[in-house]
């Protein structure tokens, strides 16, 4: 996680032309970086309720 959220602070500092820094930026991408992590979890966790479902069918 760590490599991530550095290489895309890095790239969002320089995106962004100085409008914001490297603290607002690391916060942003670790704040896209969780809500991906949680979406990817919820996901899962639909797929495996649906085989569940038609494996009872």
């Amino acid at each position: 996680m760590g490599d991530f959220i550095d290489l895309w602070t890095g790239k969002l500092v320089g995106i962004a032309g100085g409008v914001i820094d490297e603290k607002q930026a690391r916060a942003l991408v670790a704040e896209i970086y969780e809500a991906a992590v949680v979406r990817g979890v919820r996901l899962y966790e639909e797929e495996i309720a649906l085989r569940e479902a038609e494996r009872e069918e």
